[in-house]
């Protein structure tokens, strides 16, 4: 990592162009000595932080009269390979497949859930669900939310479950605990302040909170189920915005509507349904004092996720609409006076089990999801973006999933099962409508004399085996040249490219005859003994990303 700042204060174009703004935008020079990097170098440590805030209204307004999708721009924030190395923003944990069931049902919790009694120190009344901030025997402060009457136990559990599928995919996020409590475990801080819709604090009287306990579902002997978020640490500074980047943060140098993290966000809040994907829905803190200091990005609640909208089971038209329809929307509505019912209109939702709320994977098209209002990061999302985070979700098996949505605590293993079950449905959805904008090769490597790489769409089942033609070229990396040098439908590596003698680079691009416009481009450098995988560029229909 010091070798890593050093480099980025020494090298800064390089570096701003081949990390940041992808491999071909910087100097002629395509590859450095330590491609691919795994990790940015963040270097510059944190002046001064001020206290971010998005006004809710104008974000909704000011994206939702934004109908046109915005022109194509490269996908940013990647190294080398294509990928998103670790970073404040995102960090590339174990593979999902290697991951046990114990670390996945984990996740980020590392504390344990609340322990009674419990102090409340605060409350609000405004936002969708009524909360409450409070203090655990440990002295540990909480965030509390509490499931609507009318579907008990839904937003707790997708406030609970979401995170945890979030977190082994690489994002940063609170740790949320489903506890139970009776009402004697729970008092009040002679301190407690309550804030009205007026944005005011009130002294909290043990009457107000007393109402807000007795709208709380509960179970048949009595306990109180809440979803507890343990306070994230840090000097919290606000949300973060999905597009431009923060003045205050020295290292924030890529607008967050390229990052491929950011946009691939599209495609895993697909999966989980999470419409309520807005700015508002996040937070920034400052870890570190003086020279260490540094920002931490963060995803926050989550109880809007798969079946749920928090208060009430989600609308069907959610992630099927924007709130404002836009004008192709409105035309069609206006044709047909509205009766002519859409898909989603149509779906049937399993009332029976109310803690499911309104979720199903029947209708989902994971190319035409969206948001509750336009986000601009998954707007300008690209094929590259939507190939890198579908290859996230479907790496989770299904009794990866099975596992991880037990963690909602459902009282009827029949609402694990439905969830459970629609979310295979939806990531194998995924899987098709993303792995078919690609070729969905992976793990290439000179093995011997013969390319090795692996289809996953193939793999997977989502796709079907195809013959592939090789190109075969060297390259100069001083001057970013390439010399054809042999094509073939045989993955064997050319004897000259074989005899290439030491920091000699190759390349090699993959196509199909039947998708001639998708490929992929590969790039080794010779090493001792050994080939390095240094490059790896996509083509798609799409150019861009």
């Amino acid at each position: 990592m010091v070798r890593l700042q050093r480099k980025l204060q020494q090298t800064v174009p390089y570096l701003l162009g081949v990390l940041l703004l992808g491999p071909s935008a910087a100097l002629a020079q395509r590859f450095a000595p330590d491609d691919p990097l795994w990790r940015v170098p963040e270097v510059e440590p944190v002046p001064h932080a001020g206290e971010q805030s998005i006004n809710p209204l104008y974000d909704f307004i000011a994206h939702s009269v934004k109908y046109k999708t915005p022109p194509a721009t490269p996908s940013l924030a990647i190294n080398s390979l294509g990928e998103v190395p670790d970073s404040s923003w995102f960090t590339n944990r174990k593979p999902v497949p290697e991951m046990t069931i114990a670390e996945l049902k984990r996740g980020a919790r590392t504390h344990g859930g609340p322990q009674p009694p419990f102090t409340v120190v605060a409350a609000k009344t405004e936002g969708v669900t009524p909360g409450f901030r409070m203090r655990d025997a440990r002295n540990i402060l909480f965030f509390v939310k509490v499931d609507p009457p009318s579907n008990p136990e839904m937003a707790s559990a997708a406030d609970v479950v979401a995170p945890l599928f979030l977190y082994a995919i690489g994002y940063n996020v609170p740790e949320n605990y489903i506890f139970y409590a009776r009402r004697e475990d729970i008092q009040l801080s002679g301190k407690a302040t309550i804030t009205g819709l007026s944005g005011k604090e009130h002294r909290m009287t043990k009457d107000q909170l007393d109402r807000i306990l007795d709208a709380v579902p509960h179970t048949r002997d009595g306990r109180l189920r809440f979803m507890g978020s343990l306070s994230i640490p840090g000097k919290i500074v606000g949300p973060f915005r999905y597009s431009g980047v923060r003045g205050d943060d020295p290292n924030d140098l890529v607008p967050h509507q390229q990052r491929r993290d950011l946009r691939g966000l599209g495609v895993i809040f697909a999966w989980l349904n999470h419409t309520d994907a807005k700015g508002e829905n996040s937070l920034d803190t400052v870890v570190g004092t003086d020279s260490d200091a540094r920002f931490e990005h963060f995803l926050l609640d989550f109880g809007d996720s798969f079946g749920s909208d928090s208060d009430i089971a989600k609308d069907p038209r959610h992630g099927q609409e924007d709130i404002l329809p836009d004008s192709r929307e409105q035309k069609d509505r206006a044709l047909t006076f509205g009766l002519k019912p859409v898909k989603w209109e149509t779906v049937r939702y399993p009332k029976e089990l109310p803690a499911v709320g309104n979720f199903t994977a029947v209708g989902f098209d994971p190319l035409t999801w969206r948001p509750n209002y336009p986000n601009p990061a998954f707007q300008a999302l690209q094929d590259g973006d939507g190939y890198w985070a579908a290859k996230r979700v479907m790496e989770f098996s299904d009794a990866q999933i099975h596992a991880i949505v037990e963690e909602g605590q459902f009282s009827n293993p029949a609402v694990t099962e439905y969830i459970a079950k629609v979310l295979e449905e939806r990531r194998d959805a995924i899987g098709r409508a993303w792995y078919g904008k690609v070729l969905p090769l992976e793990g290439f490597a000179i093995d011997g004399d013969r390319l090795e790489f692996t289809d996953i769409g193939a793999r997977s089942g989502v796709s079907a085996r195809r013959a592939y033609r090789f190109d075969w070229f060297r390259f100069d990396n001083a001057t970013n040249r390439s010399f054809a040098d042999d094509g073939t439908d045989d993955a064997r590596v050319p004897a000259g490219i074989l005899a290439a003698t030491e920091g000699a680079y190759v390349g090699c691009t993959v196509t199909a005859p039947d998708t001639p416009h998708r490929s992929v481009t590969v790039y080794f450098v010779r090493r001792a003994d050994s080939w390095v995988l240094v490059g790896l560029e996509r083509t798609s229909s799409r150019m861009a990303g």
